[in-house]
């Protein structure tokens, strides 16, 4: 079976929030495509970090990554600071998926990811770093 694109978005977001769940972060899904955030994800007493999933596409080289703005015509556009805090790149032939913060991948469209020459995927603990530097000033925490 051939899976479209918006079926291979849609199964590794799912797989994205049972594995977050699994790592004891709360999952808040947006409702709606129309958002460039994906999943929006908390362990208190942090603030919530909003998420990017992606589907990776396996080339001889490693694999690609897409990361621009849908456009209605123009010009791809990359992300911009505040679009989300966390990209997460679904690996479906050794399936996990690879982290990167916003700041990792500012100004890019496309992402040539290779494991042998760059971070491993299965790179879960950036998700504690993103969420230990979303801490709440004097104390407070929200309820998502």
């Amino acid at each position: 079976m051939t899976f479209t694109a918006c079926q291979k978005g849609a199964s590794a977001e799912l797989l994205f929030c049972a594995v977050a769940g699994a790592k004891g972060y709360e999952i808040i899904i947006p409702w709606g495509h129309s958002s460039t955030v994906d999943v929006w994800m908390r362990k208190p007493p942090h603030r919530p970090m909003s998420v990017q999933v992606k589907t990776a596409t396996l080339i001889s080289a490693g694999y690609h990554i897409s990361v621009k703005r849908a456009t209605a015509g123009g010009k791809p556009r990359p992300y911009e600071k505040g679009d989300f805090d966390v990209l997460a790149a679904w690996l479906p032939d050794v399936e996990q998926f690879v982290l990167w913060t916003f700041d990792d991948i500012k100004g890019r469209i496309t992402i040539c990811y290779n494991p042998a020459r760059h971070r491993q995927p299965d790179n879960w603990e950036l998700l504690d770093d993103v969420a230990e530097s979303l801490t709440f000033s004097e104390g407070r925490t929200a309820d998502v």
